[in-house]
């Protein structure tokens, strides 16, 4: 016997299509509200983007500060007792535009900065003129960093225990001669305490001198060998930027004797691989923020040939700057640093020699 089906009402649609009809509903629904134009602004009101994430403290001290950009060149001006050479004659015909001023050591109080090879009561004096000649780079559109530490005598860190008096040591450099960078020399960086003061102070400086809307930048002149850097030197770096120092460039001091240019860009390349772990940067963001320069016991150390090879090994690598310390190479040799391709930087920046040492792009 055939079941018998159940009677629906008249006039009343099938429960499955009406189950149907609903689910249309909605995804036309969906549809047309995502259709729909949003919300119409003010004439004349900007839309607002979404913000992008903003970096956690660490990471913004860590990024190179902002203001002009690295040098290309620097040449050393070595400052002593007698007349100081005023640079700006150079600078506007070898188109130099940083000079470094050097060695600022701990005085015999071990909390006041003096120049070596200057007596501490001729520094002021001294200071004085150098802040002349820095003031009239500066108008000129060029730039003068002082160099603290070399083998002039202690760095100010390791001579001073006192955090404020330190502080207040480099920032009356910084008061004086308003460099847009610092170097730090340092020949003994196995003195722990010595390190944390001294990254404490440059932290507080370059924090002070972002408030003022002047950027301090910060590099490090380290000795290297073909193994890189030693040990302590990247402890130190450690420090520094554990502290909160920006630290934009490392600067490769490398003895060089005939022939031994291969060893001179191996120790390129293994502080390269260093600093990447210590910096954070790579390829050749990281070369960028790195100086060789080769220690020359004579002139014959660095030919053209060598120095050839030296412009085409910055020019591959992106490598931040040439150097040259110690004896003056010759003048071949300077032509071929200074010449145009590799060796000069986008701002034609070229070749000069003050007190003895001879930086290219």
């Amino acid at each position: 016997m055939e079941a018998a089906r159940p009677t629906e009402e008249t006039g009343n649609p099938p429960r499955a299509l009406v189950r149907l009809g609903a689910v249309a509903l909605a995804v036309g629904t969906g549809v047309a509200l995502w259709l729909l134009p949003g919300p119409v602004q003010p004439e004349g009101e900007a839309k607002q983007q979404p913000r992008a994430p903003s970096a956690t403290p660490s990471a913004a001290r860590q990024r190179p500060a902002s203001g002009p950009a690295m040098p290309r060149y620097r040449a050393f001006l070595r400052v002593s007792d007698g007349p100081v050479p005023d640079p700006s004659g150079t600078a506007r015909t070898a188109g130099v535009r940083w000079f470094v001023l050097g060695h600022l050591i701990a005085g015999p109080d071990g909390c006041t900065a003096r120049w070596a090879g200057v007596p501490s009561a001729r520094a002021g004096a001294v200071t004085g003129r150098v802040a002349g000649i820095a003031a009239r780079l500066r108008a000129d559109g060029r730039h003068a960093w002082p160099v603290f530490g070399g083998p002039g005598g202690p760095e100010l860190s390791a001579a001073c225990p006192d955090q404020e008096r330190l502080t207040a040591a480099y920032r009356q450099v910084i008061d004086a001669l308003r460099p847009t960078g610092i170097d730090f020399e340092i020949n003994d960086p196995s003195d722990p305490a010595a390190s944390r003061r001294r990254s404490a102070a440059i932290a507080l400086l370059q924090r002070e001198a972002r408030d003022r809307g002047r950027p301090l930048r910060v590099t490090f002149t380290l000795p290297a060998t073909e193994r890189g850097l030693a040990q302590t030197d990247l402890a130190m770096l450690r420090t520094a930027r554990a502290s909160g120092v920006t630290i934009d460039g490392v600067d490769l001091l490398v003895p060089l004797r005939p022939g031994g240019l291969t060893r001179l860009l191996t120790a390129a390349r293994s502080a390269h691989r260093q600093l990447a772990a210590v910096l954070g940067v790579t390829g050749r963001a990281l070369w960028r923020r790195m100086g060789l320069t080769p220690v020359l016991d004579s002139p014959a150390d660095l030919g053209p040939l060598q120095a050839r090879r030296l412009a085409v090994f910055r020019a591959r690598t992106g490598l931040g700057w040439l150097s040259t310390g110690g004896a003056r190479p010759g003048d071949e040799t300077v032509r071929v640093l200074a010449g145009p391709g590799p060796a000069r930087d986008d701002q034609g920046e070229s070749v000069a020699t003050v007190g003895g040492t001879t930086r290219v792009p």
